[in-house]
This record gives structure tokens, C-alpha cells and sequence, in this order.
């Protein structure tokens, strides 16, 4: 099975409490306080959050050059992940995987779900696929 390295970056953990601290700022506005600048807030910290938490690269499958892509988006308040995988060169076909909390684990499914898209239109045996679908 191919290895995704996860990005460790302190940003990932740190979203949720930047967030729940919004929330509070928001809610906890003192009269005596100038109101917060909710504008400010979303165009100087989001973008940086949303850049730290986005990932997108390049995994060989097959001996084929395929790219993936994570998107972060929020579900419920929570921090989720959906990942794509496509080899453009070799196939149409398009692996995804949504409402993941861990963006590894959206990718890998996203890497499953390719594989056996895959060996259903016979690109790929299920001998050279297992590799990718075990645990």
C-alpha cells in the first residue's frame, strides 16, 4: 500500500480551538470592548488555516503517475476531510472518499475506492490490487 505522509503541521490541531475561541469572542463581546472586526477575522486567519489544512500531491499506482487532492471542509462544526485520486494519463476514472476525520484516512480510502473502480473496468487484476485494499 502506498504511504501518505501526513502533514504534522500544528496548524491542523490547533483549528478547532481557533474556531471554539471565535465562537467566544463572538458571544462574549463586552460593552465596554470595540465590537470585533468579524471581516478582519475571516480574510486575514481563514485563508491561512484553510492553506495549512489543504493538500494536494503526486502517488504512483500501478506504476502510474496519479495525483490526490484533500479538501478540509466543516460538517456540524467539525473539521472533515474528502479526498480525490486521478491518474489522467492512464484512466477517467476518479477515486473519492467524504466525511472523513482524519485527512489519512480520507485519502486512503480515496485510494481504495480507485482501486477497485479499477479492477472492475479490468485495468488491474485483483492479485495486483490486494496490496491497496488490505488494512
Amino acid at each position: 500500500m502506498a504511504l501518505i505522509r501526513y502533514n504534522s503541521d500544528p496548524k491542523i490541531g490547533m483549528l478547532s480551538a481557533l474556531l471554539t475561541f471565535s465562537i467566544l469572542l463572538l458571544l462574549t463581546e463586552k460593552a465596554e470592548t470595540k465590537p470585533l472586526d468579524l471581516l478582519s477575522l475571516v480574510t486575514g486567519v481563514v485563508p491561512k488555516i484553510v492553506n495549512g489544512v489543504y493538500d494536494e500531491g503526486d502517488i504512483d499506482l500501478f506504476g502510474k503517475p496519479c495525483q490526490y487532492k484533500r479538501i478540509p471542509y466543516i460538517k456540524r462544526l467539525e473539521l472533515h476531510y474528502r479526498a480525490e485520486i486521478r491518474c489522467l494519463g492512464w484512466t477517467p476514472i476518479v477515486g473519492e472518499a467524504r466525511d472523513h476525520r482524519n485527512p489519512t484516512h480520507a485519502e486512503q480510502a480515496a485510494i481504495k475506492d480507485f482501486v477497485r473502480q479499477a479492477v472492475a473496468q479490468a485495468l488491474v487484476t485483483e492479485e495486483q490490487a490486494k496490496p491497496w485494499l488490505t488494512d
